[in-house]
């Protein structure tokens, strides 16, 4: 592990510690509180999910996928497109954490069959998702909370964020295109050799990631985790010590962290100020608000002092290729891409991308 790369992860992790323990320093008499703040069922379905795409991914059948995969694309750009359009369909019904879980190590084991540099499509992978997700009310979790919240029908919904997604994703293909070049993918020596995976460990993963998608749909991700843990207590141990457990731990802090930021009286006080008499100022609101304590706790913070749903919707979801913790989909995928991308070469290519975006979706929101 490239420990350079791994630092710049562990400091963000650390830096959310800090702030936790500033709090609870401030006010040490609300910490018996703290667990109330974290959302369970997404800490119990990434854990899931971690467990499940940890054995698929000791199974080696990415390895084989991958080499599947690049039989059928000949250069960076072709296969980079496939790529991104693959999450960002794929997101639209699975969510955009489950997709990460399978196309960053697929993406992963596809880099260590070729010479070429792919990493930065890991980035652009994170993008997809973020956009891919913001079709449908059960593509992300704000999208979930805001549907509920004003019962809005499902394909209104979809209608509704139509234009947002068509744009977003033509803006990243148009990112895509001055990324990768046509360059030819060049095979490694030891990609001619033949990948064996263990097949009885695909199986049963598969079908248990099939099951957590039915899980979730039915919103029953409590009663899921036992069925995953007890799997692989008994049947395959060793993903518990190949899980990247300090992901899960960094999705804690979050949740707590920026529960307490967004009631602090000040920044309750200084939107209570703010005259949301037009969609453009909600609109913003979402967006910034995303940036400072990401884009699910803003939707449920901005949902306490406008309805307007259709702004709130459009700021959280544009929001989300922004800074790292805007969205949760992206601290994911650098997590996952196991130090080959670091946060500060994420925010190459997000910060512009999401203020050109952003820009022009306020201009005609």
């Amino acid at each position: 592990m490239n420990l350079k790369h791994s630092f710049d992860f562990n400091f963000f992790v650390f830096f959310l510690l800090v702030i936790l323990v500033g709090f609870m320093i401030a006010k040490p008499c609300k910490v018996h509180e703290y667990y109330k703040y974290v959302d369970w069922k997404t800490i119990f379905t990434l854990s899931s999910l971690l467990l499940i795409t940890t054995a698929i991914k000791e199974s080696h059948y990415f390895d084989e996928l991958g080499r599947r995969i690049l039989n059928r694309f000949s250069s960076e750009r072709s296969l980079a497109t496939f790529l991104i359009l693959f999450s960002a369909g794929l997101s639209t019904f699975l969510t955009n954490d489950i997709t990460l879980f399978i196309v960053v190590p697929l993406t992963l084991s596809i880099q260590n069959l070729v010479k070429n540099d792919l990493k930065k499509l890991i980035i652009l992978e994170a993008f997809a998702v973020n956009i891919g997700s913001s079709l449908t009310p059960i593509g992300n979790p704000q999208n979930l909370f805001l549907w509920y919240q004003w019962k809005i029908p499902f394909f209104h919904f979809v209608y509704k964020l139509l234009p947002l997604v068509t744009f977003l994703l033509l803006s990243l293909l148009f990112l895509n295109y001055l990324v990768f070049s046509n360059k030819k993918l060049e095979f490694l020596e030891k990609s001619s050799t033949k990948i064996l995976y263990d097949k009885k460990l695909l199986s049963f993963s598969l079908l248990l990631l099939l099951m957590c998608v039915i899980f979730l749909e039915l919103h029953l991700e409590l009663y899921f985790f036992p069925v995953v843990f007890i799997f692989y207590l008994f049947f395959y141990r060793k993903a518990y010590l190949k899980a990247d457990w300090l992901l899960i731990f960094m999705f804690i802090l979050i949740f707590i962290d920026f529960h307490l930021i967004s009631a602090l009286p000040p920044i309750i006080h200084l939107v209570h100020k703010l005259s949301l008499n037009t969609s453009k100022k909600v609109y913003l609101l979402s967006f910034i608000s995303s940036q400072i304590i990401s884009n699910v706790p803003a939707s449920v913070f901005v949902s306490k002092f406008s309805h307007d749903w259709f702004a709130i919707t459009y700021g959280v979801n544009v929001a989300g290729n922004g800074i790292i913790i805007s969205s949760l989909a992206n601290l994911i995928a650098i997590r996952l891409a196991d130090s080959k991308v670091t946060i500060t070469e994420f925010h190459k290519f997000a910060v512009p991308f999401c203020f050109v975006t952003f820009l022009i979706v306020y201009l005609f929101i």
